[in-house]
């Protein structure tokens, strides 16, 4: 079941965190970050943020490839 909060912005933020993007988030988007991570999608790790199976499954089921090269 799809989440309807999701929008084109956090989609752009799952891909970063998902393509492993090292440069630091713009501080706007922290706030949105807290939120995914409450929702599920995204986890802390001591390496950094990681991609949740659903924050996968909702990138895989929006078509979005990521490329973690």
């Amino acid at each position: 079941m799809p989440d309807m909060n999701v929008d084109d912005n956090d989609i752009s933020i799952l891909c970063d965190i998902g393509s492993k993007f090292d440069a630091p988030l713009e501080s706007s988007k922290l706030a949105r970050v807290t939120g995914l991570i409450a929702e599920g999608y995204v986890r802390r790790e001591p390496r950094g943020l990681q991609l949740t199976r659903k924050g996968q499954e909702l990138l895989a089921g929006r078509g979005v490839g990521i490329n973690e090269a």
